[in-house]
């Protein structure tokens, strides 16, 4: 059981020769004087389990002995709690920081505590045996500087460094936090489709399987991938003419109950208007696989498309409609070995960056055509007030009426040539 009277960490010790060794120490608040006492765990102990489990075996302060009811002081107001002692029971389910969270109105569904839980682990590993109080700006974004991950890696890292200061706050760590800077991604935005090459993309004998369907889907709603994948019949409001965006199909093949920057809490779920070729293409296409008002509109081998499949079959596509270098040239460049493409970008003759994603970027231009951008965002999902429980009859009617210029921009996003045989 731990000693919570004492707790263990590791610093720095100077030898001759300008050597540095590593010792583990103990210490203890004095309630008398409020003042930390370190004392050492001897040059036996190598390791933070040795060092607890030597300090298991000392009997409580003097002070902390006598204190009322037994209650362990030191934690109450130290400002030398170490990384690892705070972050050790964070986004646990049950613990006191979940209660808080709870109370704080954040969110404690399982995904967002397991996610967390990653980053405490990773702090914790570098930085666990460290007093908050001593970890200084640099040396943190030096380390995120250092390592091969994303931005957005990194940026969470950040926030859930943030929260270990704020739950310090909880523990009696009252320290100074640094402020620590987000880190910019890298554009990476996509470029749109000109409307000749709509018309050149979206012909049958240009994907197999569903995948026609599939990207018109995207174009016509302006979908992120993840959404069309994640599309399931009940979705789909025929007589409303309209297509509730619910959820998007992760990386790791699991749907959401909400849309991308939204959470169980707040989902942040919207409405779009879908065009009524698409509408009668999805009529079509449920009615033909019998697809159940629960069952997933795409699949295949009963599956959810992957992302994989859903990138490789665009891209393929892009290929048979001439808009990006053909096959020989891909051959001839080392992209294409195999049988399949090997390398996903300079595939435009142009330079342009054409991929899945400029789907809903050539939706968003040619809506703009005919909408005002305020509008607009509603549609896109990037308007954090709209969060209207879109399954009500009362409210998707009331969610379409305040966007009427959306169904004359609808009617007018897909050329007249697609879905012509």
């Amino acid at each position: 059981m731990q000693n919570l009277h004492y707790h263990a960490f590791k610093k720095a010790k100077p030898l001759k020769g300008g050597k540095t060794a590593y010792r583990w120490y103990y210490y203890y608040i004095d309630e008398t004087t409020g003042k930390q006492v370190q004392r050492s765990c001897g040059t036996a102990v190598k390791s933070r389990q040795a060092a607890e489990d030597y300090i298991r075996t000392l009997p409580p302060p003097p002070k902390a002995r006598n204190a009322p009811g037994g209650t362990p002081v030191g934690i109450r107001a130290n400002a030398d709690l170490l990384v690892g002692d705070i972050a050790r029971d964070m986004f646990v389910p049950g613990s006191d920081h979940i209660k808080r969270r709870q109370q704080l109105k954040k969110s404690v569904s399982p995904e967002a505590l397991s996610n967390n839980r990653v980053f405490m682990r990773h702090i914790m590993g570098t930085w666990g045996d460290r007093m908050l109080r001593t970890l200084e700006l640099d040396e943190i974004m030096n380390y995120l500087f250092s390592v091969e991950r994303s931005a957005s890696w990194k940026n969470q890292y950040i926030a859930a460094l943030n929260e270990i200061y704020q739950e310090g706050q909880f523990l009696g760590c009252k320290v100074y936090k640094p402020n620590f800077p987000s880190i910019g991604k890298i554009p990476n935005k996509a470029d749109v489709l000109t409307q000749a090459e709509i018309e050149r993309l979206f012909k049958r004998e240009n994907f197999r399987h569903d995948f026609f369907l599939f990207f018109l889907c995207a174009l016509s709603a302006g979908l992120r991938a993840g959404e069309v994948r994640a599309l399931r019949a009940k979705q789909i409001v025929f007589d409303k003419k309209a297509i509730i965006v619910d959820g998007f199909i992760k990386k790791s093949g699991l749907r959401t109950v909400y849309n991308k920057c939204g959470s169980p809490e707040h989902p942040k779920l919207r409405v779009v208007p879908l065009p009524d070729l698409t509408l009668n293409l999805l009529d079509e296409h449920i009615r033909q696989n019998s697809v159940a008002p629960d069952d997933y509109v795409f699949t295949y081998s009963g599956r959810p498309i992957s992302e994989s499949m859903a990138k490789t079959n665009f891209i393929q596509g892009l290929i048979n409609a001439g808009i990006a270098f053909d096959r020989k040239t891909l051959i001839e460049r080392g992209d294409w070995k195999g049988g399949h493409i090997h390398k996903t970008k300079n595939l435009i003759p142009d330079g342009r960056r054409i991929v899945i994603r400029s789907l809903r970027y050539t939706y968003v231009t040619l809506m703009s055509r005919h909408m005002d951008a305020h509008n607009l965002l509603k549609l896109t999902g990037h308007n954090t007030t709209m969060m209207v429980n879109y399954y009500n009859r009362t409210n998707l009617e009331m969610a379409l009426a305040a966007i009427p210029d959306a169904f004359v921009a609808t009617s007018a996003l897909l050329p007249h040539s697609i879905g012509v045989t």
